[in-house]
């Protein structure tokens, strides 16, 4: 009995060291990961560089829309 549990302890553990040493060598979607990531920071950058001018134009953007709506009433 011992024999059958002791097999089923080794077969795990080699299950599990191969799907973790499957899982340190692939690299799927890293570069997406990362690249999104990086496209974020500089989105936010541009964001925060240019935080007024974005502020005007969405107050005069969302301005020219409330008076279009009141025009139409």
């Amino acid at each position: 009995m011992r024999d059958f549990f002791d097999g089923k302890v080794i077969g795990l553990r080699w299950k599990l060291q191969s799907y973790l040493r499957e899982l340190a060598e692939k690299e799927d979607g890293d570069t997406n990961f990362v690249s999104i990531i990086v496209i974020i920071v500089i989105i936010l950058a541009v964001a925060t560089v240019f935080r007024d001018q974005l502020k005007l134009a969405i107050e005069k953007v969302m301005g020219n829309f409330t008076s279009f709506i009141d025009n139409t009433k």
